[in-house]
């Protein structure tokens, strides 16, 4: 379940000072941190600017959890805004309404989460923290809701089989990660989920949602004191419990690998693509820096002008790396007509292996790295995004200093220190095609065919 803030973006002090300048360094905002009696760390940092707080909670309860029973994980979160043992969905939703706050819960593969957004004074805050709290220390799993959440998800697998972007983005990552955990649907299966039901739920939120696998982002504008008390309230009647085991390394691609699904649409959705990089990975800050040369960058980059700006063969497209606790995904996606996807994909190729050989020219990283240190603001324009950035670097485990250390490593990158971060990404040859519609009516799949050879 999620919910869109009725609260308005507000440009803080705090993300000002969360940049590092073209000019002198700007001090970067004092992140206090601990770990709660239950084994939750904590993220916090103060912004008194406006008189709000946004608190996250996050698990390591994503769907690379699902085990053998896919889709648990998203139905398992999504269950959460479901009521308690003392209150159903109606009164937690007008306990929300009265006290002018939001909550929501969302998943992704690695994580699960439930965050809040409160007016700071504690008449209101601390109401809305006790009700959170009571969400994830005793749900209560209605069969009802847990009946109308299955059809949602059925629906979404449905709407999925429908549309030739879901289509590619499945094809593409169970090629890549096979029988990997995140090789699997979110989503489930038709036959997974006609089998959760209410003890399955109960199993596994008993096992993830415990202190020792939940981390938590405050920021806000109260003081330490009442920022120790608010981490209490959310994850203190929890039990300790373990933290999830380490997820499987990601196996290596032995192969090219071209696949091809016919889909009656006039554009073909295109992937291309391998396992990446993992949170954390020691050459991020060059690796970023050489992405956004080849294909992150927007109109700047290498990918947009030889595709789209001279040949005029795509709408748009971009590289991206998607590093998670295990390795994630390094993608180039594009849209094209149907019988423009060879010549697309030759460009694709040159271009890329001519990065791949001779890496960005000086002037390109420069360019780069004025723009991503000069557009770090708008990343960070609310206390919302900053809690988003604090909620990450506490799940993946990352230092304090990261949002000072960032913008300074990018800036300390030159073209060989980004090349050399490419080619140790990358080095392995082997990568996934994925072409789905443009009234292409192929074989299901091939292996080995050298079509995406570098």
């Amino acid at each position: 379940m999620q919910s869109r803030s009725r609260f308005p973006r507000i440009h803080t002090a705090i993300a000002l000072t969360l940049v590092l300048a073209t000019g002198p360094a700007l001090a970067a905002p004092e992140i206090e941190q601990w770990t709660t009696d239950n084994g939750a760390r904590v993220l916090f940092v103060q912004a008194p600017e406006i008189p709000m707080v946004d608190a996250r909670v996050t698990f390591d309860a994503g769907s690379a959890r699902d085990g053998d029973t896919p889709g648990i994980a998203r139905l398992t979160s999504n269950l959460l805004m479901s009521g308690t043992e003392e209150r159903d969905t109606d009164e937690v939703a007008r306990a929300l309404e009265r006290e002018g706050a939001e909550v929501s819960t969302g998943s992704a593969r690695d994580m699960a989460w439930i965050k809040l957004r409160s007016l700071s004074e504690p008449e209101r805050l601390d109401p809305v923290a006790s009700l959170v709290g009571d969400l994830l220390a005793r749900p209560a799993f209605p069969g009802s809701e847990l009946d109308r959440l299955v059809e949602q998800q059925r629906t979404g697998l449905r709407e999925q089989e429908q549309s030739p972007g879901g289509i590619a983005d499945k094809l593409f990552r169970e090629a890549v990660y096979g029988e990997h955990p995140y090789g699997g649907d979110p989503l489930g299966t038709r036959e997974s989920l006609d089998a959760i039901d209410r003890e399955a739920a109960r199993r596994f939120h008993d096992e993830y949602y415990v202190g020792a696998n939940a981390s938590i982002a405050i920021v806000g504008d109260i003081d330490i004191e009442r920022a120790r008390t608010l981490a209490r309230t959310l994850v203190g009647d929890l039990p300790a419990g373990d933290g999830a085991p380490a997820l499987p390394p990601v196996p290596k691609l032995e192969e090219d690998r071209t696949i091809e699904r016919s889909f009656p649409s006039t554009q073909a959705h295109v992937k291309i693509g391998r396992p990446g990089v993992a949170r954390g990975y020691g050459h991020w800050p060059a690796l970023y820096v050489a992405n956004h040369v080849l294909g992150g960058g927007g109109f700047t980059s290498r990918l947009y002008n030889e595709v789209r700006s001279k040949r005029g063969l795509v709408y748009g497209v971009y590289s991206h790396f998607s590093p998670m606790a295990q390795t994630g995904p390094f993608q180039i996606q594009l849209q094209t007509r149907g019988d423009q996807v060879e010549e697309a994909l030759d460009v694709v190729h040159d271009v890329f292996n001519e990065f791949h050989a001779q890496g960005p020219s000086a002037e390109e990283v420069e360019d780069s790295i004025l723009n991503i240190t000069g557009g770090f603001p708008l990343r960070i324009d609310s206390n919302d995004d900053i809690t988003g950035y604090l909620a990450m670097m506490a799940f993946y485990g990352l230092p304090a200093d990261y949002l000072e250390s960032f913008p300074e490593e990018v800036r300390g990158v030159d073209a060989d220190s980004a090349h050399a971060a490419f080619l140790d990404a990358l080095g392995q040859r082997p990568r996934v095609t994925v072409i789905v519609g443009g009234d292409r009516a192929r074989d299901s799949g091939n292996s080995g065919d050298g079509a995406a050879a570098q």
